[in-house]
């Protein structure tokens, strides 16, 4: 099969490979290309495959945490002699072999990752993401790493659910509005892993205020009525006029870096910040980083002891988790907000839009099968 790699710069004349063009990362030129890949050898009976699979992907996304990943390997592999290195995080893909103790799956079954954490489940088996290399096409994995794909999501929505639905979910159970009730309040609302917690809040019958710096067309806030969106500038305005001041108890956020000192300021006494991660994650691409971050990452906790708030951090979620997004979605008719789907061709402009492109709006996905 042809797999989207980014191709090692030092070594692009030592193999065949196509190549598709590069994508500026910050200082980082990153060369993409397509290379050919058989499929690998798998002896079900060999000590170590006894507990894992193989897989073929059908296809996969990224994740806002590839990019400084993808960065960090692209910079390793030019002082290797490594030819390529494969990204992306999400996949779905098909069994094509198992090993001689698994029993919950067959070879034809359609799955897509499992990102338990901080359990796998499976003493040895590390939690999180089951790979940091989906677009490798061919995967080796641990049983407890997968779930099968539910027959009411395409192979292209199972390609983005897990790692954004299982954070959703870990985020809305650990902040304990689904006890408590209230008025969340979702900062940094365009991106994925806020669009997941909207709809997740949205099916459970609580409707968020969700503020955003970016523009909204009319289709897109359609995506999630009832909520609203409101811009950063105007929900400021807004409530220093005294003209907004709803009772936030609860606020969202993914990236704390950027958004704790708006989360703080407006969320109630005694209510829930709950965050998953930070927008900067890598030197070469923390240029817009603003100078006075740290002051105002301060000035937020000293808010947060005014306001006896609890601050919490998320890194993904449980495996029931997961299966509780999957059977939200399941009895729900809200969709899997995608952006756009590319053919292998198109990989640069996949990588491009999936992590540059402002007006992106859900995730991108390259399809294989």
């Amino acid at each position: 099969m042809q797999s989207l790699v980014a191709i090692n710069p030092n070594k692009k004349d030592a193999f065949d490979y196509t190549e598709l063009g590069t994508v500026q990362f910050g200082q980082e030129e990153v060369l993409v290309g397509l290379i050919d890949l058989e499929k690998p050898n798998f002896d079900p009976e060999e000590e170590k495959n006894r507990e894992h699979v193989l897989v073929k992907v059908r296809a996969f996304s990224c994740n806002y945490r590839d990019k400084a990943l993808l960065v960090e390997n692209y910079s390793s592999i030019q002082r290797t002699d490594r030819l390529f290195v494969p990204f992306g995080s999400e996949f779905s893909a098909e069994i094509v072999a198992v090993g001689s103790a698994v029993s919950d799956f067959q070879v034809g079954d359609i799955v897509m990752s499992d990102c338990a954490y901080p359990y796998s489940g499976r003493e040895g088996v590390m939690p999180g993401v089951a790979t940091n290399f989906a677009s490798m096409g061919w995967l080796r994995l641990h049983k407890n790493k997968l779930i099968k794909k539910p027959g009411t999501l395409s192979d292209s929505e199972a390609a983005c659910f897990s790692l954004g639905a299982q954070t959703a979910s870990g985020m809305i159970r650990r902040s304990g509005i689904l006890e408590q009730g209230g008025t969340p309040l979702v900062l940094s609302s365009r991106s994925n892993t806020s669009l997941f917690i909207i709809q997740q809040l949205l099916a459970r019958g609580i409707t968020p205020v969700c503020l955003s710096t970016s523009e909204w067309t009319e289709k897109e806030q359609q995506a999630i009525q009832p909520s609203r969106v409101e811009s950063v500038k105007a929900a400021l305005e807004n409530f220093r006029n005294d003209t907004g001041k709803e009772a936030v108890t609860h606020v969202f956020d993914p990236f704390y870096d950027m958004n704790i000192g708006y989360g703080l300021y407006f969320l109630q006494h005694g209510g829930t910040y709950i965050t998953c991660g930070i927008r900067d994650q890598h030197p070469k691409l923390s240029q817009e980083t603003p100078k006075d971050a740290e002051a105002t990452v301060r000035g937020a906790l000293e808010m947060s002891i005014v306001k006896n708030v609890s601050i919490m951090g998320n890194c993904l979620g449980s495996r029931e988790d997961l299966e509780g997004a999957i059977q939200l979605q399941d009895a729900t008719d809200r969709k899997i907000i995608l952006d756009q789907e590319y053919e292998v061709k198109d990989g640069v402009d996949f990588v491009q839009r999936s992590f540059f492109d402002s007006t992106r709006f859900g995730k991108c996905v390259l399809v294989y099968a």
